[in-house]
């Protein structure tokens, strides 16, 4: 078998822009039916011990608004006897901090300690793996759920498979619980807050794998994301681009559409305005359309947060009915 660094680069190159994928799925383990913030996984029986499964995830940002003092206000999870934050790490996180960063902050810092080790042959719980700094990806799951439960969180590891173009192998993950917009999966391999349409839940670690034929599979928008700290990052918060016509526009029927890294393309009628929301940081272009002509192009480099407003251009000669190509 392929390392699974390379299997999971291979994967990404594969994916290109859709974020869904169909699989029919035989064995005697079969995957559940489950969703998160993210990711949505149906099931549907299909014959004895044969089910489809359809798989969409959303790379869309995340939209936690409550703070981490509230998390820290609720019931603590259980953690490992004796297991405690590092100093370090302890010392980042502040009730002032949004749920969602300091949670970030905590993947991070596993992300950031751990390495990924195919071959990895020590235990896997949380705390070995956190003193020898390296992991199968059950160990680097094991340890950012120790670790989010120390720092206040309800978190989960998820067992399951990845889904390659020719080959499936078990795999672990993890989700984490935002109080206000519920649990979040997180490939801790992967990225922060990243999981992909080729990752299949299961109730328990896979021991007997099934028979998995792929019926469709395009992409799982990772090619959109930022990055922080040389990470994938699915962010929290979007940003807005609001376009509008110029009070002298006289040009019928404007469209605007807007363009992302990846291939996104949104559309909306310039009716004075359109306002796209909740759009991934990155470039993007604005192309207007009037008259069965393009009649202004624009790129815009949003950032997290951000709510960008713009006057669309009046085309020259417009008033005489011309309007440049």
């Amino acid at each position: 078998m392929r390392s699974f660094l390379v299997f999971l680069l291979t994967l990404i190159a594969a994916l290109l822009s859709a974020e869904e994928a169909s699989y029919l799925v035989a064995g005697e383990y079969l995957p559940i039916r489950t969703a998160a913030n993210g990711y949505v996984q149906e099931v549907r029986p299909a014959g004895k011990q044969v089910v489809t499964v359809h798989v969409e995830t959303s790379q869309a940002p995340i939209g936690s608004t409550e703070t981490y003092a509230r998390v820290l206000s609720g019931e603590r999870p259980v953690v490992p006897t004796g297991f405690e934050l590092p100093q370090k790490l302890r010392r980042e996180l502040s009730p002032g901090l949004g749920a969602w960063d300091a949670a970030t902050i905590v993947l991070a810092w596993v992300a950031s300690r751990v390495e990924i080790d195919t071959e990895d042959v020590g235990p896997q719980d949380a705390v070995s793996v956190l003193e020898r700094r390296r992991a199968r990806c059950s160990g680097l799951a094991n340890a950012s759920v120790a670790l989010l439960r120390a720092a206040g969180f309800e978190a989960r590891t998820v067992s399951g498979l990845l889904i390659g173009d020719d080959e499936a192998i078990p795999h672990r993950w993890l989700e984490c619980r935002l109080p206000d917009v519920g649990w979040v999966a997180s490939d801790p391999t992967l990225g922060l807050w990243t999981v992909t349409p080729r990752h299949l839940v299961f109730a328990d670690t896979v021991t007997v794998m099934p028979e998995v034929k792929v019926l469709s599979a395009a992409g799982d928008g990772l090619d959109r994301l930022p990055h922080r700290g040389g990470r994938l990052l699915r962010p929290n918060v979007g940003a807005d681009l609001v376009c509008r016509l110029p009070a002298d526009w006289d040009l019928a029927e404007p469209m605007a559409m807007l363009r992302g890294g990846g291939g996104e393309v949104r559309r909306s009628k310039l009716d004075p305005e359109a306002r796209f929301s909740s759009l991934l940081p990155g470039r993007w272009l604005l192309v207007v359309e009037a008259g069965g002509s393009i009649v202004e192009r624009r790129e815009f480099v949003l950032r997290s947060g951000d709510v960008h407003s713009y006057v669309v251009q009046q085309p020259r000669g417009s008033h005489d009915g011309g309007a440049k190509p």
